[in-house]
């Protein structure tokens, strides 16, 4: 046996490390960080990744406190249990023991970090706006949307509000990467987007400004798209804006939809100052906008084919007077048709507003390029 030893915060090893050693603890104590485990004199340590198939460390130890040990190559223990078989014996007993503690200790931190996400999943959902119909005393305009996270957390958000009685302001948007620092960003960004939007600003200065609030703390580099718009809900004028976010589809009463062709701003994280050109439409009564995020265009299948933009239009082509709840439900099941058993990668966001004001009865076009051009 050779006889070494640790300060205090140095690593005895480290998990995923190569198993050379058995260790037996003659003086200090050893904590295991990975389970919160604790080792003192007297016990061994070190013989499960000598006896693992892979022959590497489960977990990691370090030093608790000054530490003195006696070491054993993987030869010289071999060796040992070959002259001392009860010994062979007792250490593979030790060895199981360890194991079924590891075990143990790794499922209670799995269902913590479970109970955790799960808390995380429903304080994200309780953000978005999930009351339908969301303003049911209004009826100039019908809306709907959906959010379906890839993970128990995701980045994407939508949101609708009124900012006075003749404006309806909503948002679309799209956080980089995923998880729980994705829902993070994407929980200050829609805050900070409604507080500005609530300000009366145009849709170009409410991207601008929360550009502007974002970008000096962005210490990870992240970033959002955002589609912005604010409908008034008398004469159906619409003011739009985009920060790098996907095109809007316009389906007209008729059946015909055709994407928007809007000015691409840049997204919103990325560069201080940045100007937003916004665009102004008149939707007339019966028409609907969806708007979506990139998890619906670039959704896969197994073949690794995406749902693509020319789909999306497929699917809505064709319903004349669309329903805001029909329009995105139709959605999600091409979606599903599409993608079958393969696994959702993206998040899902899909809003649809209709503006109603006065019903036009008008018949199916015969192909896209009836749609109304704005």
């Amino acid at each position: 046996m050779t006889r070494e030893t640790f300060r205090k915060g140095e690593y005895l090893f480290k998990m995923g490390e190569k198993a050379e050693k058995l260790y037996y603890v003659s003086k200090g104590i050893i904590r295991l960080p990975e389970i919160n485990l604790f080792m003192q004199a007297g016990q061994i340590i070190g013989e499960m990744g000598i006896f693992s198939p892979e022959k590497n460390r489960t977990a990691s130890a370090v030093a608790e406190e000054d530490v003195e040990a006696y070491t054993l190559t993987s030869d010289e223990v071999k060796a040992l249990i070959s002259r001392e078989p009860a010994l062979g014996i007792n250490i593979i007993q030790l060895s199981i023991k360890r194991f079924i503690e590891q075990l143990k200790a790794e499922t209670a931190a799995r269902e913590r970090i479970n109970t955790e996400l799960r808390i995380a999943r429903d304080i994200q959902a309780s953000l978005l706006p999930r009351t339908f119909p969301a303003f049911p005393d209004r009826n100039e305009f019908d809306l709907y949307a959906i959010m379906e996270a890839a993970k128990e957390v995701g980045g994407d958000l939508y949101d609708f509000f009124l900012v006075n009685d003749k404006k309806l302001c909503v948002l679309v948007g799209d956080v980089s990467g995923k998880g729980v620092p994705a829902a993070l960003f994407m929980a200050v960004s829609k805050a900070l987007l409604k507080s500005e939007a609530m300000r009366g600003y145009p849709v170009g200065e409410i991207l601008a400004r929360v550009n502007n609030l974002i970008c000096p703390d962005n210490c990870e580099s992240m970033f959002v798209t955002v589609f912005c718009l604010l409908l008034n809900t008398d004469t159906g004028e619409a003011e739009c804006c985009s920060a790098g976010h996907n095109p809007p589809l316009l389906c007209s009463s008729s059946g015909a939809a055709e994407y928007l062709d809007l000015p691409q701003g840049v997204v919103i994280g990325f560069e201080e100052n940045c100007q937003y050109q916004s665009k102004t439409l008149r939707l007339n009564p019966g028409e609907l906008l969806l708007l979506y995020t990139d998890g619906v265009t670039e959704a896969e299948n197994s073949r690794e084919e995406v749902f693509s933009e020319s789909r999306l239009k497929a699917c809505v082509w064709g319903i004349c007077n669309p329903d805001v709840r029909n329009v995105i439900e139709r959605v999600q099941a091409e979606i599903a048709r599409h993608a079958q058993t393969h696994p959702q990668s993206d998040d899902i966001t899909i809003l649809a507003l209709k503006y109603n004001g006065r019903q036009a009865s008008v018949g199916c076009p015969s192909g896209p390029n009836s749609v109304k051009a704005l």
